[in-house]
């Protein structure tokens, strides 16, 4: 189990972290905040694939048996490794290329805020909880939170839907 977890999660690591570098070089070299998020999006699948791969391989290795939980520790694991790779790149990132992304989050959200037709007091009350989150973003451990809250879900669910499909009982 342990070497099968050792490669499917460096595979799922590498292709989500290839998949983030792309998608920024897009972002910066392209100013294109919808394909680059889009292409950033894809990688998490594309790297979350691995989780089949590995309950396959798993289940193949062990005589075509795979239960539910051993199919839910493995892809568990890859999706936290790969979900912390993503949160790690994500933080090196931030530091070094997008030391001001919040600002540029924050004040493009208000103005869409500003545009919209929201009841005055619900504007008001919208445009404080993103200054709020901008104010929280800088904090690293909300900002590591946070980011790793965008990915991990998805690994989650992938790795629920990957053991419950996947799953087959000794007879």
């Amino acid at each position: 189990m342990k070497s099968i977890i050792y490669k499917y999660s460096t595979i799922a690591a590498i292709i989500i972290v290839l998949f983030m570098i792309a998608s920024t070089v897009l972002f910066i070299k392209m100013d294109n905040d919808p394909l680059s998020l889009t292409l950033g999006f894809a990688g998490m699948l594309v790297g979350f694939a691995t989780i089949f791969l590995a309950l396959e391989k798993y289940k193949k290795e062990n005589g075509g048996v795979l239960s539910f939980i051993d199919g839910l520790k493995i892809g568990a694991i890859i999706a936290l490794i790969g979900s912390l790779s993503y949160t790690v790149v994500w933080m090196i990132e931030y530091q070094f290329v997008f030391p001001d992304f919040m600002d540029k989050f924050a004040a493009k959200q208000i103005e869409q805020l500003n545009a919209s037709n929201l009841d005055p007091a619900v504007l008001a009350e919208q445009i404080k909880k993103m200054q709020e989150m901008a104010e929280n973003y800088k904090n690293p451990f909300y900002r590591f939170g946070m980011t790793l809250m965008e990915i991990l879900p998805i690994g989650i669910i992938i790795t629920l839907l990957a053991a419950i499909i996947l799953r087959k009982k000794a007879n």
